[in-house]
């Protein structure tokens, strides 16, 4: 049997005619992190999307757990266990943090899985101690990005799909994020695809790295053999962000 918890296989991608992934191999294993990394447009957003059912139109293969998820819904590969963290967070501002769990987990209880409490949050993600009761728009952007985490572990899911995390983020809060995230595998046994364009980030969270380049596979490999090509960094990563929308 794979270790694979997610495998895509020659993926393809479209928004309209415009191809954004071309022929696409991707792995995950079970209690692994691993990051999409590119430039704005490359395609990390439109990766994620396509296992989740989202927007764009997809060819090719996307397996959980040995099991195809192709043409099924955004509800149904949740229920399968896919956790989806947008790159805009999407919590709801006149909710308390507590009330936007408890919504997540009345529907993991009708879903038939055990949710887990806010004890267990708390433990996986320290600062949501001293959130739990404030009001979604009294937040900041790093603690609106650890309630939407929290929110997406409620369901106790096989793989987490992270969508730029630490986009926008004070360092000192990428750095207790880090050690949050780093800890899940081993804590809960929870897979990561995490698409990011933060080096240190990544170094310090990811175990193999794929990089994609408009669209298509340009590295994979070894976290530590992309840190180590200044060459390969430079070339994929090394420019300006972008100011327009894209599908990163």
């Amino acid at each position: 049997m794979s270790d694979h918890v997610l495998a895509l296989t020659g993926v393809n991608a479209w928004y309209g005619h415009a191809q954004a992934l071309f022929g696409l191999d991707l792995t995950v294993d079970a209690g692994q992190i691993v990051a999409l990394m590119g430039r704005n447009g490359a395609g990390k957003t439109t990766c994620l999307r396509s296992v989740m059912g989202i927007e764009a139109r997809r060819s090719g293969s996307v397996q959980l757990a040995g099991q195809p998820i192709e043409g099924l819904g955004v509800e149904a590969i949740a229920r399968r266990g896919v956790g989806w963290v947008p790159d805009d967070r999407r919590i709801f501002p006149t909710l308390t943090v507590r009330e936007n769990l408890q919504l997540v987990r009345g529907i993991a209880k009708r879903q038939g899985r055990q949710p887990m409490s806010v004890a267990e949050l708390v433990e996986v993600l320290p600062i949501m101690e001293r959130l739990i009761d404030r009001k979604g728009h009294a937040l900041s952007g790093g603690e609106q990005q650890a309630v939407t985490i929290a929110r997406a572990l409620v369901g106790r899911p096989q793989i987490l799909l992270l969508d730029e995390p630490t986009e926008g983020l004070a360092p000192v809060i990428v750095q207790g994020l880090a050690q949050s995230i780093a800890a899940l595998p081993e804590r809960h046994g929870v897979s990561i695809l995490l698409a990011e364009q933060n080096l240190s980030f990544v170094r310090d969270v990811a175990e193999r790295v794929y990089v994609l380049d408009i669209g298509r596979l340009v590295f994979a490999g070894d976290t530590a053999e992309f840190m180590e090509s200044p060459e390969l960094q430079e070339r994929y990563l090394a420019v300006a962000r972008s100011s327009g929308t894209n599908h990163g």
